[in-house]
């Protein structure tokens, strides 16, 4: 699972037409910039518009149903902002074998080398592979006959391409997970099988500032597999301190310590507006950073990798008041100096320069700024609107943080959108499924406070263009569970507007039709109902303030349990957020202490029991996989396994038998129920406080729902996840009383209809 190297990447690592024999500065270059036509937002090629097409080229060639079908576009156009459907939309219209059109949308894509450098090395090594162009990403669904017709659409027209065609031969899968059709609270796959969800939350994975990296998420993605989980809630939405599609990335500043350089820019200077073959071409210039002799630092969030002994160009966009100013930008650990012109003065101008990695180089390093030549020019004014370093071989950018005020909305990140491919492809082999929680809250709430302003309907128009975009990069996957919103919205926003029209936006472009879910940092019923969210979903955490229920994580499954069925009867409901927290909503010291993880077990076998949808997705998982929980899994996807999920109505009960001490959660069915039973003091918190664990023995126990007659019944180790006794027992009306094997903490047992 560590060696992700590629032919492809030794391939970028060995081109030796940009290396150089002798690490040293090429002679400086100063070009000029062309000012691009003021007022046209489009990026035009210098071609006419009347001679292109689009060409569809699949890079797949052994085509199976459920299984990705992957195509370049190549389309010669260039744009200011290709994320941007308004700009340009791509789609590849595609014909089914029974004659249906699908709408396939298209995405722009910047692929990566990708090497993991361990922590000490400084995390994961993301270099950009190849030139940037469109792609798609379709799954057929059915065996047969496709033909795909790409279509672009811009401010010049529309332009089509020529049919391209493939067939789809017969492949393993099950399809897209759906809503059951037999019993509308459990989940299915497009085949009918039955889907019960087993797994965590592995929410923040990012560089090697974050507990799982890209490589450590996909070794835990493998743990999980082995014992059993199936399912995993992901952040894209972490701002700059993990995975983040659409968030405020910038080498200016942080989002938790938001204090960037940049200014508003000045009245009385223009707007920086270059040519579109221009590397600045798409600055949008309302922000400039001034600079003073006080050096800048450029700081990207991620770590910037660079190829050794590589030719790179170094670029700024300047503006100067006065002549004789000289900008010297440290980088490579030297320092190259840029000097403005006497003749631009007062206008936009690029400087650039070619800078030479050294021979061992593998990350960027430091950079800075400096400003001089100014002494004794008090009113001199020097402003900058961006900082490039790009690679002249593929024309890739590696400074693109490093525009002052970089639009936050409506851009994805490149290598975070790169990483999530490669945990989806992770999945995909595992057989793990992922709940994406895709939108950054943060910049869209505050926009939601008034159904009727337009800032509200800016934020559903920003929230469209992100999900288009995810759509055609990562819809194509079966292991896409469910698109998840955003993580804990304010429920009190009048939210409804918002889930109505990104859901019915969903329903025109999500050509597989994924399941929908949002999160609320409280409950939130209005959500739990609503028509455009599919599974009801609330997160809930044992904190000492809960005093009735911190002592007790199988009262608190059954207390959200019951909260998700009155408000969502009939959804698929799961606790998405789960585990131990002290007063602040930070991990529970105790948590350590519960070396036998005993809340962590009771928690996952309270919820197979509930009537809901999937366990509890606990949080923490950087302690998670410090204390090896994985293997509590593997029981519990053993005696999910006896559960009849999906093919038969199943009815949720919990009896506490007083005279036993003893707790009882069950799913009955007509031919086949489940329980588990647990004492009373079987709970995390005895065990953290030393008590003498309760004894091994049998206990005289009832087991509720069951109708009168006689059953077949299996018992089970819910530690081992075996079962061990089999036996018969005879329900009468008067009493269904049952005698258990010795047990210390928990049992389990499956009950059958009849003697055989």
């Amino acid at each position: 699972m560590r060696d992700h190297d590629c032919a492809s990447r030794v391939a970028v690592l060995d081109r030796s037409n940009q290396r150089c024999s002798t690490p040293v500065i090429l002679p400086l270059v100063i070009a000029l910039a062309v000012l691009h036509t003021q007022g046209s937002r489009w990026a035009e090629s210098s071609e006419a518009r009347i001679t292109q097409s689009p060409q569809l080229r699949w890079l797949t060639q052994d085509v199976r149903r459920w299984q990705k079908v992957e195509g370049i576009i190549d389309w010669p156009k260039t744009y200011v902002n290709p994320f941007d459907p308004e700009e340009v939309t791509v789609d590849v219209l595609i014909t089914t074998p029974d004659g249906r059109q699908l709408v396939q949308p298209a995405f722009w894509m910047e692929d990566y080398a990708w090497r993991q450098m361990g922590r000490q090395q400084g995390g994961e090594w993301f270099y950009p592979q190849g030139r940037a162009g469109w792609r798609v990403r379709f799954t057929p669904t059915q065996p047969g006959q496709y033909t795909a017709v790409v279509r672009v659409k811009d401010a010049a027209g529309q332009a089509d391409s020529s049919p391209v065609s493939f067939t789809c031969a017969d492949g393993p899968g099950h399809g897209f997970l759906r809503v059951s059709r037999i019993d509308p609270r459990f989940l299915a796959f497009d085949d009918g099988t039955p889907f019960f969800a087993i797994g965590q939350n592995l929410a923040f994975i990012g560089s090697s500032s974050q507990y799982f990296t890209l490589s450590g998420a996909i070794e835990a993605f493998h743990k999980l597999a082995t014992q059993g989980a199936n399912y995993l809630r992901i952040w894209t939405c972490c701002e700059d301190w993990a995975l983040c599609i659409e968030g405020r990335k910038s080498a200016w500043g942080r989002s938790w310590a938001w204090r960037p350089p940049w200014i508003d820019r000045p009245a009385d200077i223009p707007p920086p507006s270059f040519a579109a073959s221009s590397i600045f071409a798409g600055v949008r210039g309302d922000k400039l950073i001034p600079i003073t002799e006080k050096s800048l630092q450029p700081d990207p969030s991620h770590r910037v990798a660079v190829l050794p002994n590589t030719r790179y160009r170094l670029s700024l966009a300047v503006w100067s008041s006065r002549p004789g100013v000289t900008l010297t930008v440290r980088i490579f650990g030297r320092e190259v100096p840029f000097s403005i012109p006497e003749g631009d003065t007062g206008k936009w101008t690029i400087l650039t320069a070619d800078v030479i990695s050294p021979v061992d180089a593998v990350w960027l390093g430091p950079v800075e700024l400096a400003l001089s030549g100014t002494s004794g020019m008090q009113s001199a004014a020097v402003y900058l609107a961006g900082v490039s370093l790009r690679d002249p071989a593929t024309d890739r950018e590696l400074l693109w943080e490093a525009e002052p005020g970089r639009p936050v909305l409506g851009r994805y990140n490149p290598v975070d959108a790169f990483m999530l491919d490669q945990l989806l492809a992770a999945a995909e082999k595992e057989g793990l499924y992922l709940q994406l929680c895709l939108l950054t809250r943060d910049l869209y709430m505050h926009r939601l406070q008034d159904p009727s302003s337009p800032e509200y309907a800016e934020a559903i128009a920003d929230a469209k263009r992100t999900f288009r975009y995810a759509v055609a990069r990562w819809g194509y996957s079966p292991h896409v569970a469910a698109w998840e919103y955003w993580n804990e919205m304010d429920p009190n926003l009048p939210t409804d507007r918002f889930y109505e029209e990104l859901g019915q936006y969903l329903d025109e472009i999500d050509p597989y039709h994924h399941l929908r879910t949002t999160s609320t940092w409280g409950p939130s019923p209005k959500d739990c109902r609503h028509p455009h969210l599919e599974m009801a979903e609330v997160h809930y955490y044992l904190r000492p303030v809960d005093r009735g229920r911190i002592r007790d994580e199988v009262a608190a499954v059954i207390d959200r349990t019951a909260f998700l069925r009155e408000h969502a009867p009939s959804k698929p409901a799961i606790i998405g957020e789960f585990g131990l927290a002290d007063d602040k909503w930070r991990e529970d010291p105790q948590m350590p202490q519960d070396t036998e993880l005993i809340h962590f077990h009771n928690s996952l076998w309270a919820s197979l029991l509930s009537g809901l949808s999937g366990t509890t997705l606990f949080w923490w998982w950087d302690q998670l996989d410090r204390m090896n929980v994985y293997p509590h899994y593997a029981p519990v996807a053993r005696f999910a396994q006896e559960i009849r999920f999906g093919r038969e109505e199943l009815r949720a009960v919990v009896w506490e038998d007083e005279r036993s001490g003893i707790r009882v959660m069950g799913l009955l069915g007509q031919r086949t129920s489940a329980f588990w039973l647990i004492r009373s003091n079987g709970t995390w918190l005895s065990r953290v406080r030393g008590e003498a664990p309760p004894r091994k023995e049998p206990a005289d126990v009832s087991l509720p729902g069951l109708a009168p007659g006689k059953y077949r019944v299996t018992w089970w180790d819910p530690w081992l996840g075996q079962p061990g006794e089999t036996g018969t027992i005879t329900i009468s009306t008067a009493q269904n009383q049952v005698w258990t094997p010795a047990f210390e903490r928990d049992i389990a047992v499956v009950v059958h209809v009849g003697e055989e």
